[in-house]
């Protein structure tokens, strides 16, 4: 029987033309489709899927096999993130397009290519082996984008439905189509607003000027006080979990088919600024951050006006390493502006949430439990043999720099451990105009997975 997944380009370029943006309500009717997209591509399969009911978008759960088979959990997520600055893109968005090996839409990447990948690769497989013998259950939210509101209230009701022996994620980075990554570390999130307030309204400053503090300098002070002149953060006891990195994560980081040159050059910085101790390559993954993501008061037209505002305001937010915890560190945070914010001023501090850190070490590495389940041992061994079979390359191991607040979570209450496996690249252009995903990844990785799950069954 022909599937759409049997043409994975084409399945992908379906998926990509239904606009799910979550944040947006303006875009329901996108998200409602690339919904029932996934639903229809897993009922292809022969999964029975369920649909979660959340406070925003449902939750798809789908099984597959019988219950006392090993346990494999796959996540994904159907949302996308807001297609903005439209006038950017090449072409529209949400009408993909193929260019030079590549498909260009948004939502391409992150996350509907990697999910295509898993279901073609499957698809194959079952085609081959209808009893297959591994019970698995998928997991597509519709709200990662938005940071996952509704995930951890699901997770504590559904919990039992999820225990198993291994997530299969692929919703990470990877260096170059030719080299893949297997991630072992996200970083933890911890997010606050700042809110600095003066007198009751601006002010002229030629008037006024002279007599009372500005609430832009009182913020500039506060801020300015939370990192020393080498760049680390002097919040009391922010470091004070913070776990090292095992040697091994270090050597494994000498095989990054980057230098620093090459990085400064793709960022467009003449130099980098990270922590002491660390290079840049390092502090990207071993190292917390505190950073200012927007700051902004008074007057913000063309020309001049010549206003002492009433108010201030900054976005911060904490990048997290084990053994960090993210409520621990935003009352740190949040506890030094406070005592930073001169008396002349007002200052209010509003906890925006995040998630802790996650990481795994790789059975048989040093630090590893020697606990892990049966088919977490193999599947870490069975990946890299697989990915090297289509890529020509082993696997780095490596933390990365970002966060997936759920994956922490589902470690917590499912007891799951992660095999992350990076599909996406830095030239794909996540959360930007042109967004893309590598179609030459895409068809190895295909070829990857379906060699993975076989031989995950295999004695």
């Amino acid at each position: 029987m022909s599937i759409l997944l049997d043409s994975p380009v084409d399945a992908l370029r379906q998926y990509v033309s239904f606009s799910s943006v979550s944040a947006d309500q303006n875009f329901a009717e996108g998200v409602t489709g690339a919904r029932e997209f996934a639903c229809s591509r897993l009922k292809e399969l022969g999964f029975e899927v369920d649909l979660i009911s959340t406070p925003i978008h449902p939750i798809i759960l789908a099984t597959r096999g019988d219950p006392s088979w090993p346990k494999l959990v796959i996540y994904g997520h159907y949302d996308v993130q807001p297609p903005d600055p439209l006038d950017l893109w090449t072409t529209d968005p949400f009408d993909p397009v193929e260019r030079e090996g590549r498909l260009y839409g948004r939502g391409a990447a992150d996350n509907k290519g990697p999910q295509i990948v898993h279901m073609a690769a499957l698809a194959r497989v079952f085609r081959d082996n209808p009893d297959y013998p591994l019970h698995i259950t998928y997991l597509i939210e519709g709200e990662e984008e938005i940071g996952s509101p509704s995930f951890r209230g699901f997770l504590e009701e559904h919990k039992e439905k999820l225990q198993g022996d291994l997530l299969l994620v692929s919703d990470t980075g990877s260096p170059s189509p030719n080299q893949l990554v297997v991630t072992t570390g996200l970083r933890g999130l911890s997010a606050m607003e700042v809110k600095i307030y003066g007198p009751k309204q601006d002010l002229h400053s030629g008037v006024h000027g002279g007599a009372l503090l500005n609430p832009l300098q009182a913020l500039m002070q506060a801020c300015s006080s939370l990192h020393d002149k080498e760049g680390r953060v002097t919040v009391p006891g922010f470091y004070d979990a913070v776990r090292p990195p095992e040697q091994w994560e270090r050597d494994e980081l000498d095989k990054l088919p980057i230098t620093e040159d090459e990085y400064a050059k793709f960022l467009g910085v003449p130099e980098f600024f990270p922590p002491p101790g660390y290079s840049s390559l390092e502090g990207i993954r071993f190292c917390p951050t505190l950073e200012f993501n927007g700051v902004g008061g008074g007057y913000q037209g063309e020309g001049s006006k010549t206003v002492i505002p009433a108010e201030a305001f900054a976005k911060i937010t904490c990048r997290l390493v084990p053994d960090q915890k993210a409520e621990d560190i935003a009352r740190k945070v949040k506890q030094a502006i406070i005592d930073a914010c001169p008396s002349a001023v007002r200052v209010e501090v509003e906890l925006k949430g995040g998630g802790d850190p996650y990481v795994v070490i790789p059975p048989g590495k040093p630090g590893s439990s020697g606990q892990e389940s049966d088919l977490m041992k193999k599947a870490f061994s069975v990946a890299e043999d697989c990915i090297e079979s289509n890529f020509g390359t082993r696997p780095i191991f490596l933390r990365e720099g970002g966060s997936i607040p759920i994956i922490q979570d589902l470690k917590e209450l499912a007891g799951l451990d992660s095999l992350m496996i990076g599909l996406f690249t830095n030239e794909d252009n996540l959360h930007a105009p042109d967004e893309s995903f590598h179609l030459g990844i895409m068809e190895r990785a295909i070829n990857s997975f379906e060699e993975f799950f076989n031989q995950l069954v295999r004695d």
